[in-house]
């Protein structure tokens, strides 16, 4: 059981991961490319000139993954410093390791939601759209890893 006290820190250790790529898939300009040029949520660049645009429905909804991405990840590291080895009803610990599941999994349909609003099947994606979607797959293993520990730390031996 010792060796899944290191759960939460993996899942958080994989939540950053998934917040650097999605901070970097939100910031660049490749969302999608075609023969005419290439666009991102913040600007579109069209033969090679690049404008400001306001990022539309994605945007906001993109924000809120990274969001909830950075809080699940210090909830994630506060759950499993929190949790006290003798005491299996560490209420804490366990909510904070509960929100960070929820704010995972959540995170990852956000982010599922703000590719598909962006992106049409007419254009071809380009990294920033696969960085966003590596984010989305790490962060729902890290909720997996983080729920996998609780489900065994918080379990009351009779």
């Amino acid at each position: 059981m010792t060796a899944l006290r290191v759960f939460p820190f993996i899942g958080a250790l994989i939540a950053v991961a998934a917040l650097v790529l999605s901070i970097i898939g939100i910031s660049t300009t490749y969302w999608f490319s075609n023969a005419l040029g290439h666009s991102g949520l913040w600007q579109t660049c069209p033969a090679g000139i690049c404008v400001r645009r306001d990022g539309g429905q994605a945007a906001p909804i993109a924000l809120a993954a990274v969001i909830a991405i950075g809080v699940a990840a210090l909830l994630a590291i506060f759950s499993g410093l929190a949790r006290n080895k003798s005491d299996a009803s560490n209420n804490t610990a366990r909510l904070c390791g509960v929100i960070a599941v929820i704010l995972l999994f959540s995170s990852g349909i956000l982010i599922a939601a703000a590719l598909y609003t962006f992106v049409n099947a007419v254009n071809v994606t380009g990294y920033s759209f696969t960085l966003m979607t590596i984010a989305q797959f790490l962060s729902f293993l890290a909720a997996m890893l983080v729920a996998h520990w609780m489900g065994h730390s918080f379990t009351v031996i009779s």
